[in-house]
């Protein structure tokens, strides 16, 4: 059962992405300059700081607010990310983005660099200063 219901989400999530046009769509866009936009809401718990997330996720370079190059999948991996909302192990813009997210919710974060990796690349993957565009599949809260 458990691995029936990963395969359709992973093709949902399929489906989901394929249909999803960044450009001209309305984004919330917050004091910090973070861009989001729910693609699905889901009817869970929701996320507040302190919890942990565990989350899929997709991450893209944004090319003039495009999906650009993908530079990570955690469903490919079959990995799923797990991180406590509002601490410094992970990159501020997923801390704002996932707050207020409904457990089985799908948000499209635009992540400017200050808010992303800043002056670090990542490796020869990610450059610096980049603009990153997010797909966060909210899993569950612990």
């Amino acid at each position: 059962m458990n691995k029936l219901f990963t395969c359709i989400s992973a093709i949902l999530l399929l489906v989901v992405l394929t249909g999803i046009s960044t450009a001209n769509e309305a984004f919330i866009v917050t004091s910090s300059g973070l861009e989001y936009k729910d693609l699905k809401v889901g009817n869970g718990l929701e996320a507040q700081l302190g919890e942990t997330a565990v989350i899929h996720f997709v991450g893209w370079l944004n090319n003039n607010g495009q999906r650009g190059k993908e530079f990570f999948n955690s469903r490919k991996e079959k990995q799923s990310v797990a991180f406590q909302i509002g601490t410094d192990k992970v990159m501020q813009g997923w801390n704002e983005g996932v707050l207020g997210m409904q457990t089985g919710g799908m948000r499209m974060l635009r992540v400017p660099p200050e808010l992303g990796y800043g002056a670090k690349a990542v490796g020869d993957v990610v450059p610096s200063h980049a603009h990153l565009i997010f797909i966060i599949e909210l899993l569950e809260l612990k």
